[in-house]
């Protein structure tokens, strides 16, 4: 008894524990003689059922399922109530999401159309003006040079006139000249010629 009590105050905390399990079970089965089956380490499984205690376990447990069933399902409730409402929520945020996209879709088909009609009517402005430019223009040449011809006749018919009375002021020049000069037989004969010619 003295060499074992030396022995036990010798060895560490866990290993006097872990002997004193043993010996507790070695000592419980050869005490009872009970069917134990050995797990090593000083464990066993024992088979013995009023022994171990398993309807106390069980009792234990139903109670506190019992008591604790309540509170687990409300937990429960209220996390498959949150739950729900987050995917809910990101139902709801995904539709929602999903219509401003069409309507952000049926608003670029109408911006679409409204830039086309305006590229159209820009190109349809555009021919109407070169049209009209060219036809004003062609017009104003026409104009011009139907001006220019009847100013181009204009001085033609004064260039005409202009000679016309500088040939018929010399030839009046020159006939006065040349009557200056003749003598009497001569501004007879002159005389009656003019008075023959009228």
């Amino acid at each position: 008894a003295a060499a074992a009590a030396a022995a036990a105050v010798a060895m560490p905390a866990f290993g006097a524990e872990e002997a004193a399990v043993t010996a507790g079970a070695a000592a419980v089965e050869k005490a009872g003689g009970e069917p134990r089956i050995p797990l090593g380490g000083g464990f066993a499984i024992n088979l013995d059922i009023p022994e171990t205690g398993l309807v106390n376990i069980v009792v234990l447990i139903a109670g506190l399922l019992y008591l604790l069933a309540p509170l687990l399902s409300e937990s429960m409730s209220t996390r498959e109530k949150e739950i729900q409402t987050d995917i809910d929520d990101a139902i709801a945020k995904y539709n929602e999401a999903t219509a401003r996209l069409a309507e952000a879709q049926k608003a670029k088909a109408q911006a679409d159309g409204v830039i086309a009609e305006i590229e159209a009517s820009i190109e349809k402005d555009q021919k109407e003006f070169k049209a009209t430019i060219e036809t004003q223009t062609e017009a104003t040449l026409e104009k011009q040079a139907a001006a220019a011809q009847q100013a181009l006749k204009d001085l033609q018919a004064g260039a005409d006139l202009k000679v016309e009375s500088y040939i018929q002021e010399q030839a009046i020049k020159r006939g006065v000249k040349e009557l200056q000069q003749l003598d009497g037989d001569q501004k007879a004969k002159f005389m009656d010629a003019a008075i023959n010619s009228l």
